[in-house]
């Protein structure tokens, strides 16, 4: 029980919560509703228009990225704003930067303070940066800042950041303290081993703690892969030695047989284990993989660990069982006796029955249980020899008792028939009547049944294929042989209509997940075929501005759809993820080549003298611009000013050094 001062404390800290938040309700309609700033030119490096810095912060601010540009050469924006107008984040940064006339070395943070998002945008061209790059300043620097509301320290954080991106020489520390915030300029310290090692850290909590897809499994960085698949396969392997040990003990107490089913689970997840081991030791040899390749066998690995470890899970409760069985061995056996002797009690009544039932009804209605009572006896002595023994198997040494499990579980199966057998003799009154009214409802159901079987088969396979053999077996001797058997083939068609039922509905699930599947797969299709054909238009008809990261990205989106359209008819849960990988590469390519059109286009503004019509040929690629190839040389000669348009020469070959941009954002 708590404490009454812990009860007083609880309530107190629960009227604190509830006062702090009827404030900030008021707070927020005294305020009026935050207003929504659209994608526009941004008119300075500090654009505040959310109103969350003061004058000397935005000033502190601003120092920093002067100082920035003075020691690096790259040119930060930091725009605070309300919301993104109803737009992504991402949207609202590329439209931004194409508004504002970012180029190769400037760098965007966008902030939406009451929609809590932000963007952080940069061209690959700086200091070779990567999008692990920026993610990395991201979740070290600048989302820590904004969940904590310290707006000035997110656009430090950047500033931070990015001085540790350029690992030159000159690599220098920006120092400030405003309200409280310190920045440290980190330098190329900034992706210390302990930084990368806890954000590794952290990704691999959290997929932990996930049931990922095979998609959301393949998204996943390398980083975070790798250690991943180095852990799961080590776990699997030592479940998998762990099993090995005791099935050898349930083996040489259970024998062979009993044990055959663990036998069988465990060789299999030795072969996928073994597998796992070979992909890992072509991962650590001499031989590098692509990025590419490397993911593909990271993933494997890991899915068939996770396979392998679940299956050996699926034969516990019953491996534990088993053990269990013997443990109390002595209190099943004394209950089967008690069994056996209800059972013995009920023969001779048994008998009495079917010979009343055979003078009332003919011993042609009731052929099909006529040998029930001598069936019966013939089980019950069964099962009391295997109870016999049992009881002499548990007089053996310990390590040598296993035969009683197999005992007992015969005894078991032998007094259940024995039961069933018996049940038909006291049922059968009650089963003529039955049959009798039902049988021609049951034989419209059972082919209705049937044909339904008939366009499932591929669904349910061998075991719809054998209940509906069995089924179309038990409905032909009903059509002809009821009025002879109507008790037989009633009960027989009962039974099948049973088992057929069952096999129909896992073939039914199996018809709804394959249709399911195909609708993801036609959609993830369409939708990655939209993706790249958009990009490749885009890309097609710019191609005079579009760079190597775009088309690197197209290329690649193209090869995998056309590999997700051949593994669509025999692996579609590959190809929905090959489809997928496709589409988010379209994107990729979309997006670099967006910003490179839009950092083509900022660079033409101040050579105005081509004129319209060949800026237009030079963007499609009818003719190259020898600037943005860096080829500009002056002269005549291969390659240069030899062609009219100045300086212009048609697009035969040749391209531009800048580069795409990339991103990272989300909510915070």
């Amino acid at each position: 029980m708590r404490s009454p001062v812990l009860r007083v404390t609880a309530l107190g800290l629960t009227t604190l919560a509830f006062v702090v938040a009827v404030v900030s309700a008021l707070a927020m309609l005294l305020a009026g509703p935050a207003q929504a700033e659209p994608p526009s030119r941004l008119p300075n490096q500090v654009y505040d228009p959310a109103d969350v810095l003061n004058t000397a912060q935005a000033e502190q601010l601003q120092n920093a990225i002067d100082k920035l540009q003075e020691d690096h050469d790259v040119t930060l924006w930091v725009a605070y704003v309300s919301t993104f107008d109803d737009l992504t984040a991402e949207k609202w940064a590329q439209q931004t930067i194409i508004s504002s006339d970012l180029g190769f070395r400037d760098v965007l943070l966008a902030v939406a303070t009451g929609s809590r998002s932000y963007y952080f945008d940069s061209p690959e061209a700086i200091d070779d940066i990567t999008r692990d790059d920026l993610k990395s300043i991201a979740s070290d620097k600048i989302v820590p800042a904004l969940r904590k509301d310290e707006w000035l320290g997110a656009g430090m954080g950047a500033v931070d950041g990015l001085a540790g991106t350029d690992h030159s020489s000159n690599a220098g520390t920006i120092a400030g303290v405003v309200g409280g915030v310190a920045v440290l300029g980190g330098g190329a310290l900034l992706y210390s081993r302990r930084q990368r090692r806890k954000r590794i850290d952290d990704c691999l909590d959290t997929v932990r703690e996930q049931e990922l897809t095979g998609g959301q499994l393949a998204s996943q960085p390398l980083d975070v892969l790798d250690p991943w698949s180095r852990e799961v396969l080590t776990d699997t392997d030592n479940a998998i030695r762990t099993s090995e040990e005791e099935l050898q003990l349930a083996v040489s107490e259970f024998g062979v047989a009993e044990t055959e089913p663990f036998t069988r689970a465990l060789e299999a997840a030795k072969k996928g284990v073994a597998a796992s081991f070979a992909l890992r030791q072509r991962l650590d040899d001499d031989i590098p993989e692509t990025d590419s390749e490397r993911r593909s066998m990271l993933v494997q690995i890991i899915t068939t660990c996770t396979d392998v470890d679940n299956d050996l899970d699926a034969q516990v409760e019953e491996f534990d069982a088993m053990r269990n069985l013997l443990i109390n061995a002595d209190t099943r056996l004394a209950e089967l006796t008690q069994e056996l002797v209800a059972l013995r009690t009920r023969l001779p009544g048994a008998r009495s029955k079917l010979d009343e039932l055979i003078g009332k009804h003919g011993a042609a209605t009731l052929a099909s249980i006529a040998d029930n009572p001598d069936l019966a006896e013939q089980q019950i002595t069964f099962a009391e020899s295997s109870g016999d023994q049992g009881r002499e198997a548990l007089e053996l040494p310990v390590g040598e008792q296993g035969q009683a499990v197999a005992a007992i579980r015969s005894a078991e199966g032998a007094i259940t028939q024995a039961s069933t057998l018996l049940d038909a003799i006291d049922r059968a009154e009650e089963n003529l009547r039955v049959a009798r009214v039902r049988m021609p409802a049951l034989i419209e159901e059972v082919r209705d049944e049937l044909t339904e079987a008939d366009a499932l088969i591929a669904d349910g396979g061998p075991e719809l294929a054998a209940a509906a053999s069995i089924a179309r077996d038990a409905l032909g001797r009903a059509e002809n042989d009821f009025a002879a058997d109507p008790l037989g083939t009633f009960t027989a068609l009962v039974d099948a209509d049973a088992d057929l039922d069952d096999a129909l509905a896992t073939a039914r699930s199996a018809a709804a997940e394959r249709t399911r599947r195909t609708e993801l797969l036609n959609s993830s299709l369409a939708s990655a075929s939209a993706k790249v054909d958009a990009a490749a238009d885009f890309i097609g008809t710019r191609r005079g501005a579009v760079q190597a990261t775009a088309r690197t990205r197209l290329s690649e989106s193209q090869r995998l759809l056309a590999v997700a359209n051949a593994d669509a008819g025999t692996d579609p849960i590959t190809a929905i993820d090959t489809a997928r990988r496709a589409g988010s590469l379209a994107d990729d390519a979309l997006m670099a080549a967006q910003g490179d059109v839009a950092q083509w286009s900022s660079s033409q503004a101040p050579r105005g003298s081509s004129g319209g019509s060949t800026t237009g040929a030079v963007l499609a690629g009818v003719l190259v611009d020898s600037f943005l190839r860096g080829s500009m040389r002056g002269g005549g000669g291969f390659g240069g000013g030899g062609f009219s348009s100045g300086g212009r020469s048609p697009g035969s070959f040749g391209g531009s050094q800048s580069s795409g941009r990339i991103g990272v954002g989300g909510r915070f």
